[in-house]
C-alpha cells in the first residue's frame, strides 16, 4: 500500500512537472533533445562568464536556480507549493472583499515578499519539508517513486518531442 501511496503522490506529480519542464525547455529551444540540464546550466555558466544574456522564462529560470534535474524539480515543486499554501492563508483569513481592502497594508505585501524569500529553504530542504505533509513510513518508496518519475517525464517528453518531429517530416 505504501509503495501505491508513493507513486500517486511521489511519482506522477514529478513526472508531469518533469515532462512539462523537458518538453517546454525542449520546445522553446533552451535545450537539444536528448540533451542533458546539464548543457543548459553549461551555456547559463559560459553566458555569465562572456556577460552574454541569458534568456530563459522565469520559471526554467528558477528550476537552474535550484540546481536543475532532479533535484531542482523536487526543489520547484515544493517551493511552489510552500508559495501556493501561504497565499491560501493569506487570502483565506478575510472574511470580504471589503475587509481585504481594510486589511492590506505595505506591511502585509513586504511580508509576503520577505516570505517568499524565506520560501527558498524548505525548497532547498525538501527531503525535510515533505515528509511533514504526508506520512511516510518508509521515505526509500517515496524517493524512488519520485526519482523514477522524473525519468519517465524526461523520457516522455524526449519521446512526445521526437513523435512530432516525425510527423512534420512526414507531412
Amino acid at each position: 500500500m505504501e509503495i501505491l501511496r508513493a507513486v500517486f503522490i511521489a511519482g506522477l506529480p514529478t513526472m508531469i512537472v518533469a515532462f512539462l519542464m523537458v518538453f517546454f525547455a525542449i520546445k522553446r529551444g533552451y535545450l537539444e533533445q536528448d540533451e542533458n540540464i546539464e548543457e543548459l546550466k553549461k551555456r547559463k555558466k559560459q553566458a555569465k562568464k562572456d556577460k552574454a544574456e541569458f534568456k530563459v522564462n522565469p520559471v526554467h529560470s528558477k528550476w537552474l536556480f535550484f540546481g536543475g534535474g532532479y533535484y531542482g524539480i523536487m526543489a520547484l515543486g515544493t517551493y511552489a507549493h510552500v508559495e501556493l499554501v501561504e497565499v491560501y492563508e493569506f487570502f483565506r483569513d478575510f472574511s470580504s472583499i471589503s475587509n481585504f481592502i481594510d486589511q492590506i497594508s505595505f506591511g502585509a505585501l513586504i511580508r509576503l515578499i520577505i516570505d517568499s524569500f524565506l520560501n527558498i529553504i524548505p525548497a532547498f530542504t525538501w527531503f525535510l519539508y515533505w515528509p511533514k505533509i504526508f506520512v511516510m513510513h518508509s521515505g526509500w518508496y517515496w524517493l524512488g517513486a519520485s526519482y523514477a518519475g522524473y525519468h519517465v517525464g524526461s523520457y516522455l517528453a524526449n519521446w512526445f518531442i521526437t513523435r512530432e518531429n516525425e510527423s512534420n517530416l512526414n507531412s
